[in-house]
């Protein structure tokens, strides 16, 4: 039993790894550097990945009803980790643009690219329908709170509803998300040379993401990353935020999962692999386009992409040996 866990927590997570550690030995080799890395982010950011949500939410027939508790559990556990972590903010960090940093870190994870591409080694082609209405309810719940915790730190005075309203219905994710509920909501069929060119496109999005991801990462100053005892540090704000976002809320997501909400076992994998995935990416180049603190925020992502290596890799153990996923 042990072992038959350890082979389905190792072959869900490594070649996950595999792909960052590669991105690391280019960086290192010199066949990409920095310049490609900002570049290859925007690329997915703003093209390979929207195209990727648009076709997963436009093919299939997309049952919310079968799916309704899986998504609630999504909602909520976010929902509670965002009110926890903002009230936290308000009380302990005086420089509010730094709560921003802070918030987004907690409960803003990278669904929906690791999250997303570790349920799919987990559990196949099986669990996509399911993961591709979680993703997208939760992706547009991330940007959602995103832009209200941003807005909420960067305004002066009070805060524009007009503004906030706008900021979020530009996003486009969220504009992918919702293009492709239309399309598979009327049954509009489109052209297979666009779909088969979109799948292409799309295909790059993972990989890509990924091997960034590794070739971003710092190890030489992760390992001056000191933690100091002072709640006005930075560095101790990070590691905070890095420590819920790793163990804490995929605790309570996957508390509400079991126990409140009644999920199945395969629900259950897909609550906790997409709840102990690192900060997104996407948080670092909202931060910066705000003028907030994009350093730290980098620190954060960072360290919570070397970090749900080690906490995935554990957790699915742990929780395969209890045989509850």
């Amino acid at each position: 039993m042990f072992f038959a866990s350890l082979q389905f927590s190792i072959s869900t997570t490594l070649p996950i790894i595999l792909l960052m550690v590669a991105g690391v030995f280019l960086r290192r080799k010199k066949f990409i550097d920095e310049a490609f890395c900002q570049t290859a982010s925007k690329l997915v950011f703003n093209f390979t990945l929207p195209i990727m949500l648009f076709l997963n939410m436009q093919k299939g027939e997309l049952d919310y009803q079968a799916h309704l508790s899986l998504v609630l559990t999504g909602i909520v556990g976010t929902l509670i980790t965002y009110f926890l972590a903002e009230y936290w903010a308000s009380k302990h960090i005086k420089e509010r643009t730094f709560r921003a940093v802070f918030v987004q870190g907690t409960f803003r994870s990278n669904v929906g690219i690791l999250g997303l591409a570790l349920v799919v080694n987990a559990y196949g082609n099986e669990a996509v329908a399911g993961t591709s209405v979680y993703v997208a309810c939760l992706i547009i719940l991330f940007n959602i709170l995103a832009v209200i915790t941003l807005t909420k730190s960067f305004a002066k005075g009070k805060m524009s509803i007009r503004a906030l309203l706008f900021s979020i219905l530009k996003n486009q994710l969220i504009l992918a998300v919702i293009a492709g509920l239309v399309v598979n909501y009327y049954q509009i069929s489109l052209p297979t040379p666009l779909l088969k060119t979109g799948q292409a496109i799309a295909s790059m999005t993972l990989p890509l993401a990924l091997i960034c991801t590794g070739a971003s990462i710092d190890f030489k100053a992760l390992k001056q990353f000191k933690r100091q005892q002072n709640e006005d540090n930075r560095n101790y704000l990070v590691l905070l935020s890095a420590m819920v976002r790793l163990i804490i809320a995929p605790i309570i997501l996957f508390s509400l999962g079991k126990w409140v909400f009644q999920l199945n076992a395969m629900e259950l994998g897909i609550i906790f692999l997409t709840a102990s995935s690192p900060v997104a990416a996407a948080t670092y180049a909202m931060v910066r386009h705000y003028g907030g603190d994009a350093t730290s925020t980098a620190n954060l992502i960072g360290i919570t992409t070397v970090g749900s290596m080690f906490s995935s890799t554990i957790g699915l153990l742990l929780l395969r040996q209890l045989g509850w996923i």
